[in-house]
């Protein structure tokens, strides 16, 4: 695993070149097809080295708001509170996001529950806006973010490093006696369409462009996201998402 702060740079750059070659080229092509193939599997496997996965299950009911992890359901269909019909995705996402968005979502723990890592795929459906920013989200619900760089992860599976952006975070929780605590967090992600894997979402939408201008194809996306607690005194978070995201990989992709 290696830090690589130039990936930004050169993503940038990327992304620049492309939009001007697509400002050239839309004057020759018209016409794009939305097609439902996609870089990974929208499944998240129950083992990943000596991680164990569970569910995680939300209520799409504002008003009730359950989450639950699906070890503490006898039914994993329905809300024990209301019985509104369970799924991945809370009320605010479901809300939010279009309604033939995919997601996956599980919770996986190690060790007595050391280190434990949420997991999340979002992937796009008919209307590619399921996909952005996660750092909108991120700031959104109070977060701050104190880093961001993008980190190498050698992969068994091929020569090329998996490219993952990393961000650390910090935000105030309330305690019970009123006081302020701060709570110390990371969140890591990259997004992988058809073909195509980044760490950047700048680099996303150039990946977009040359395919809708120059294949007359978009291609559904996908991010995945893995995120936990963080010590703030060093950086070994960092490892606990090369070992874990290093043996994830293999088990999204697609079979041939």
């Amino acid at each position: 695993m290696e830090f690589h702060q130039k990936s930004i740079f050169r993503a940038r750059f990327f992304v620049i070149v492309a939009l001007g070659v697509a400002a050239w080229a839309m004057v020759y092509k018209t016409g794009v097809a939305n097609t439902d193939e996609a870089g990974i599997v929208l499944h998240l496997p129950d083992q990943v080295g000596s991680w164990r996965g569970v569910d995680l299950l939300f209520c799409p009911s504002r008003t009730c708001g359950g989450q639950y992890a699906a070890t503490q359901l006898e039914d994993l269909a329905t809300c024990p509170k209301c019985g509104e019909p369970l799924s991945h995705m809370n009320w605010a996402e479901r809300s939010m996001l279009p309604a033939d968005t995919g997601m996956a979502r599980k919770y996986y723990v190690r060790n007595g529950n050391v280190d434990p890592v949420h997991t999340t795929i979002v992937m796009s459906g008919d209307d590619r806006s399921s996909i952005h920013r996660p750092q909108v989200c991120m700031t959104a619900a109070g977060n701050e973010i104190q880093k961001e760089r993008i980190i190498r992860i050698p992969l068994e599976t091929r020569s090329e490093p998996l490219e993952v952006m990393v961000m650390d975070m910090m935000r105030d929780m309330t305690q019970d006696d009123g006081t302020s605590q701060a709570d110390y967090s990371y969140y890591a992600y990259w997004f992988v369409g058809k073909d195509r894997e980044t760490a950047s979402h700048i680099a996303r939408m150039g990946y977009m462009a040359i395919d809708r201008i120059f294949h007359g194809v978009s291609h559904r996306w996908a991010y995945i996201a893995l995120s936990g607690n963080r010590d703030p005194r060093h950086e070994g978070h960092l490892q606990v998402i090369a070992d874990f995201a290093s043996r994830l990989h293999p088990a999204l992709l697609k079979p041939e």
